[in-house]
């Protein structure tokens, strides 16, 4: 500290600065900013997934604002996100134009996730709490024996959720959480095309199976079998 916060401040005038430093620095994180970000990017992937958008559109923050709802802050933060996922190239002054999403370019996704997502599994046995556990492996049995779908893979991203939040690495669940919102969008896509509902709910009960019987590696071994199958459905 300098200048009006010099390093010699009492132990009680400390304590007030750090109150006033987290009033000032906490709004620059609100999760209300970053939960308006994912819906943006989710929203721009079901576009471009759903043959709204295509390969060389310019989609600028003013558009994007208008269409959907939003202020340019979260759209702004979407783009950038977007473009870190290859999807978008962000030009200066000009907007972002939509990328072609080649099989390359979405294996390297793939990949970059499943190593993510593997050692996130294997991290994460013993740590799930036991409820929440058997909650999921519940509603996966479920799932199975009433031949259902899951309706817009929320059971699947509650698994995937839970996992990622309880490995015990924030930076490794942040990560995964970043890919999550394509990821889903990719899965709403392909479902629509493909009967991957119940192979998905096998391999998701092979995953908890082994995570219940504080198994890491059998469920680190299951989770890169699930996403190994989710890449080539894709």
């Amino acid at each position: 500290f300098d200048g009006d916060y010099p390093c010699c401040r009492s132990a009680q005038e400390m304590n007030i600065l750090a109150g006033k430093l987290c009033t000032t620095i906490m709004p620059l994180f609100d999760d209300r900013d970053e939960s308006r970000t994912e819906q943006a990017v989710a929203k721009v992937l079901e576009s471009i997934f759903g043959g709204d958008f295509h390969e060389g559109d310019h989609l600028t923050e003013a558009s994007l604002s208008q269409l959907l709802g939003m202020s340019r802050t979260p759209i702004r933060g979407a783009l950038l996100e977007l473009k870190g996922l290859g999807v978008l190239e962000v030009r200066r002054n000009r907007g972002a134009i939509v990328t072609q999403l080649s099989e390359v370019k979405l294996r390297e996704i793939f990949e970059v996730r499943r190593i993510l997502e593997v050692e996130a599994t294997r991290k994460s046995s013993g740590r799930i709490n036991a409820q929440t556990l058997g909650d999921l492996l519940k509603a996966i049995r479920q799932l199975l024996e009433s031949g259902g779908e899951d309706g817009d893979w929320e059971l699947d991203q509650r698994i995937h959720t839970t996992i990622a939040e309880s490995c015990g690495n924030r930076r490794l669940q942040h990560e995964i959480r970043r890919y999550d919102t394509l990821m889903q969008a990719i899965r709403k896509t392909v479902g629509k095309r493909m009967p991957v509902h119940r192979i998905t709910a096998e391999q998701h009960l092979d995953i908890l199976t082994a995570i219940a019987n504080h198994q890491p590696d059998a469920a680190a071994a299951a989770m890169r079998i699930h996403l190994e199958q989710a890449e080539e459905s894709a």
